[in-house]
């Protein structure tokens, strides 16, 4: 991609140098600019803007401005052009790659909720553990190793009442609900 990016700016120059001063063709450089920004990064999209505008001002040479800066004034402006385009491809390419990755993760979650949604879920009616394959396992290791959650404990107000009925008693806190 470095070679069609360095022959596309060549051929920019050319372009520019043969249709003369009358026409400004900064722009056209922002083909090799692209190329780079989307396939080589943005190093060498700003290697490739700076290259631009030197060409642009090579193109320029022996065309007579009324104003000899005019010259410097169209390669800055090449210059500026291309460093924004590359850099706006560049971003845009990122943004692509960022959206494609996160689709790839939504697509596997919702197949392995899809999966787990069309099993027949097995659970005991004594313990409260979970069949998944051969294997037994609490809610909590269920959600966490079947559905990727980050669990937390906390108290219900069911269970509150409960232990404060228990130390109120003076008798020990009732056991937690639930497996085990």
């Amino acid at each position: 991609m470095a070679l069609v990016s360095v022959v596309s700016l060549f051929l920019a120059g050319f372009v520019d140098y043969i249709t003369g001063y009358d026409l400004v063709f900064s722009a056209i450089y922002l083909v090799p600019v692209a190329l780079c920004g989307w396939y080589l990064g943005w190093r060498a999209a700003v290697l490739m803007a700076i290259a631009s505008a030197v060409l642009s001002w090579f193109a320029d040479t022996g065309h007579h401005y009324d104003d000899p800066s005019i010259q410097y004034w169209n390669a800055f402006s090449c210059l500026l052009v291309s460093l924004i385009g590359g850099m706006l491809v560049f971003r845009v390419k990122r943004v692509n790659s960022e959206l494609a990755d996160a689709l790839a993760k939504l697509k596997s979650s919702t197949e392995q909720i899809t999966n787990l949604q069309d099993k027949l879920q097995v659970v005991c009616a004594w313990t409260k553990l979970i069949k998944v394959g051969e294997k037994w396992m609490s809610p909590e290791e269920f959600l966490s190793t079947q559905l990727n959650l980050k669990l937390s404990h906390g108290i219900s107000p069911e269970g509150l009442r409960r232990f404060e009925e228990g130390t109120k008693s003076g008798s020990p806190p009732p056991a937690p609900i639930g497996p085990g």
